[in-house]
């Protein structure tokens, strides 16, 4: 009984840690972009603080994709670019990106370009699986309004992106 214990251990073991070490690999030497948020801050009783996000780049009419409700596809690939806007953070100026075309197919990207993988939701959203960024008890994200930080968004060679960090913009009017 305590061998067939510790071979389960062991499986289990092996699991998480490969299962970790993935997690860890899957975002490694990628493209950073910083996308524009509208954040509310909710509060999820069983997982703890998150802000709940929202993006520009998240209208399917703005990045361009014609989803009808008839034939909805599983997943889209939005490119990002960085736009003429930039938003003054402490870290200084960054570029905010934006989506300038949509496809249902895997895209064959150019140098240079970069698609981010999404599914269509309600109206006309595209849910990237980036829209809660969990937070500290303390932390000062936790009361971050509507336009007043940036995401940054790590994207990987499978077009999946995560979110890096919430960065506070020093002036928001801008």
């Amino acid at each position: 009984m305590k061998r067939w214990l510790r071979l389960l251990l062991v499986v289990q073991f092996l699991f998480f840690a490969g299962w970790g070490a993935m997690l860890l690999r899957s975002h490694r030497d990628v493209h950073v972009v910083w996308l524009a948020t509208a954040p509310v801050d909710p509060r999820d009783l069983l997982s703890g603080h998150y802000v709940a996000l929202r993006y520009e780049i998240e209208s399917a009419s703005a990045a361009k994709c014609e989803v009808r409700e008839e034939r909805r596809p599983a997943t889209l690939y939005v490119r990002v670019e960085p736009s003429d806007r930039t938003v003054q953070t402490a870290k200084g100026d960054v570029p905010v990106w934006h989506a300038t075309a949509c496809r249902e197919d895997i895209p064959d990207a150019a140098p240079g370009e970069l698609w981010i993988e999404g599914r269509p939701a309600e109206r006309d959203r595209i849910s990237y699986g980036i829209e809660r960024f969990y937070v500290a008890e303390t932390s000062v994200l936790r009361s971050a309004r509507s336009g007043t930080v940036v995401a940054k968004v790590a994207v990987n060679a499978a077009f999946q992106a995560r979110v890096v960090d919430l960065v506070p913009i020093v002036d928001p009017k801008r």
